[in-house]
């Protein structure tokens, strides 16, 4: 017996290393050799987690100014935010790396604002063709970008968000930025928008400000000029964060811009009931993706209060002609869909009977982990562990391929070894 056991324990540690591990993923490198900065530049690109899953989504892109330095931090925040708190839709982040303090410093800072004692011009007019006509374009012509972007900047980066707004409104949807160096060269920027703000003719952007506990950013006469101009171009916020400092403020201010930004994408609880029909969600999600030119899988609460509805309702008739309806308006929330109905057939019906509704589109959705894991769950719960093991190993083979987070590979390697016969 002790033998028997000692080869099982054996089994088990050959078999899980034999699984490969999640990479830590902060995406992909990439250079642009700039002929308007005449060098080579490097970006960080991190798409959302989901994107291989489903060739129908496309996604707000967001650009952020000092990617290296900011990175991780941003990176984490989204995660939480997007990818597992569905509060706002999943995003393409966009780091722009930078090369070393002083030139970074140039290309933030306008030419106009030099001091005398500096020798060379600022370059932000050349860091703006940069971004505008390389970095955009790639973006654009190599994922699958939605008609919705975000330009982010901290203190110098702030500066050149608020630069990149009055020289460029139309190149963004949105600009936040975070404790901007407004004080630089006497206040530049704010005589700038002064002359600036009102010629404005573009279409409507956004602005988020916030500053930290600092004294000497010289934002609120910024403030103080947008609240005298009254831009109608420019739909503007400033919040303050007392208990934060310099460096601290930059994922918590970031985190309520978006926040803001996509507010109606996320419906809590409690406000899903308000709504009068399933077909009252549908049409929320549909003007929201349409208003922000995008489109994504509705948030998992709001696709299951639309099975909980016709549940309760008793409706359960009506369900095939409304999910068929709602994925002609939403396809991008197909996969969603199927795999909610599938989990209500499950447990009020069978999940044999259930199993049919996930396998028909099983090759549409062949590269969504959540999707097999489905498959594989269901034939668990029918006692059929070789197809449930096969299944998992597909997920498997997708989680590698896609470099999927940790986690994933925990709950499928743990599957892996529960299915083994």
């Amino acid at each position: 017996m002790k033998k028997c056991v000692i080869l099982f324990v054996l089994f088990l540690c050959g078999y899980t290393a034999e699984v490969t591990a999640g990479p830590f993923s902060l995406g992909n490198r990439v250079s642009i050799d700039s002929k308007v900065l005449s060098t080579e530049r490097e970006l960080q690109v991190l798409l959302p987690e989901n994107y291989d899953a489903n060739s129908t989504s496309t996604y707000p892109v967001i650009y952020l100014i000092d990617g290296d330095y900011n990175f991780h931090g941003v990176s984490g925040m989204l995660d939480l935010l997007a990818n597992k708190g569905q509060l706002i839709p999943d995003v393409i982040l966009v780091g722009i790396a930078d090369k070393g303090t002083s030139q970074y410093h140039e290309y933030m800072t306008p030419s106009v604002f030099d001091s005398k004692a500096k020798p060379s011009k600022g370059k932000a007019a050349e860091f703006i063709r940069f971004i505008t006509t390389e970095v955009k374009p790639y973006i654009e012509n190599n994922f699958r970008t939605a008609e919705n972007s975000t330009l982010v900047g901290h203190s110098m980066g702030g500066l050149f968000v608020l630069n990149m707004l009055l020289e460029q409104p139309s190149a963004f949807n949105n600009y936040v930025a975070i404790s901007p160096s407004v004080w630089v060269a006497d206040q530049g920027i704010v005589a700038k928008a002064k002359e600036k703000l009102t010629k404005a003719q573009h279409k409507p952007v956004a602005l988020y400000l916030s500053l930290a506990d600092e004294t000497r950013m010289g934002q609120y006469d910024l403030i103080n000029t947008l609240d005298l101009t009254q831009p109608n171009t420019i739909d503007w916020q400033f919040t303050h964060y007392p208990d934060e400092n310099h460096n601290s403020v930059g994922i918590i201010a970031l985190r309520d811009s978006l926040k803001s930004i996509y507010k109606p994408w996320y419906i809590v609880e409690n406000k899903l009931s308000t709504f009068k029909s399933p077909e009252s969600i549908v049409a929320h999600y549909q003007k929201v993706m349409s208003e922000n030119g995008f489109s994504q899988p509705m948030p998992s609460t709001s696709v299951q209060e639309l099975f909980r509805r016709h549940y309760r309702n008793k409706n359960v008739a009506l369900l095939p002609t409304f999910i068929t309806e709602t994925i002609k308006k939403l396809p991008a929330s197909k996969q969603a869909l199927i795999t909610m109905q599938a989990k209500y057939v499950a447990h009020f019906d069978s999940p044999k009977a259930s199993l049919p509704l996930l396998l028909k589109v099983e090759k549409e959705f062949s590269q969504s982990i959540d999707h097999l894991k489905a498959i594989a769950s269901t034939y668990e719960r029918l006692e059929d562990k070789g197809m449930a093991h096969k299944y998992y190993q597909k997920a498997l083979a997708v989680a590698e391929k896609q470099k999927a987070n940790q986690w994933q590979f925990n709950i499928i390697n743990a599957k892996l070894v529960a299915t083994q016969k």
